[in-house]
């Protein structure tokens, strides 16, 4: 008996699921958005479903056409930003994706339900509204309540904040802990914490600002002037000299966790961080567990 696949059902399943899982990645990844955003990848999702009404494909053609349609989904929910941001959202919505295919699969190959169709890495389901919608918010609350328990256990990349002092005044930013950032003066060894340049616009001396937006190789005299340097960092495509000053200290807070280093390096970059609300990268010293 051949299935009757409804594609209204079709099309509202798959946009549905897939702000879930976007909604999901949100939660996971703490990467902020617009929720039109998230239509839109919502939408390019519900799209992305039609593949169900090809012949079979081959299992190596499927995987790449749906990590292809997974990753265009992830540009058009969170952009790009910068290449730590979005390896993040793509690690977080692959991983959504991965757990939710391995229940259908499950599901799938144990119980075969009455009006369930998979085919080319796309489900579906013939069931009513209500039914529907239930299962939906179940499967959300899941999967919010495994966020959840994954922040609690391992919160160390989370609600951080670095206070810089020079000359006893102080800021206090909110940073990302980074256990891969391992990035460290090559003089004194001391390690560096990367800021945003308009984060700290107001902190900085007037007269380093075309220094510290690399408008000028060389510091003009001041106070500040033992202090400057240039680091070296290399990133994903990319290396080169950020514009940096030696604080007097660096404190950094994660919940009831404190760590001070004092001499810490601070480099400037005129590029964003993340999605607004994180203004500073930490090293991988800087907050030991």
């Amino acid at each position: 008996m051949r299935e009757v696949i409804y594609i209204d059902v079709l099309l509202a399943l798959n946009i549905f699921v897939t702000y879930l899982l976007l909604a999901a990645t949100v939660l996971l990844s703490a990467v902020q958005t617009k929720r039109w955003r998230l239509l839109c990848g919502a939408l390019l999702g519900g799209a992305a479903a039609l593949l169900i009404f090809l012949p079979p494909l081959h299992w190596t053609l499927q995987a790449l056409i749906r990590l292809a349609l997974a990753a265009a989904i992830v540009w058009v929910a969170f952009g790009w930003g910068n290449w730590r941001r979005a390896l993040r959202c793509y690690a977080a919505f692959f991983g959504m994706n991965f757990a939710l295919a391995g229940s259908m699969l499950a599901l799938w190959l144990t119980l075969r339900p009455v009006g369930m169709l998979m085919q080319n890495g796309v489900v579906y389901f013939n069931v009513s509204l209500i039914t529907f919608v239930l299962l939906a918010c179940v499967s959300y609350a899941a999967m919010r309540g495994a966020v959840i328990l994954l922040r609690r256990r391992h919160p160390g990349n989370n609600a951080c904040t670095a206070t810089i002092c020079v000359d006893g005044q102080s800021i206090t930013l909110p940073a990302l802990y980074d256990s891969g950032n391992k990035l460290t003066d090559g003089f004194t060894g001391a390690p560096v914490v990367v800021v945003e340049y308009q984060a700290l616009r107001t902190f900085l001396p007037a007269e380093l600002h075309e220094y510290f937006t690399a408008e000028l190789d060389l510091p003009p005299e001041h106070d500040w002037r033992t202090r400057l340097r240039k680091i070296p960092y290399h990133a994903v495509g990319h290396s080169g000299l950020l514009p940096a000053f030696r604080s007097d200290k660096i404190t950094v807070k994660s919940g009831t966790k404190e760590q001070t280093t004092p001499n810490a390096i601070v480099a400037v970059t005129t590029e964003n961080l993340g999605d607004g609300t994180v203004h500073a990268i930490l090293q991988a010293t800087m907050l030991e567990h």
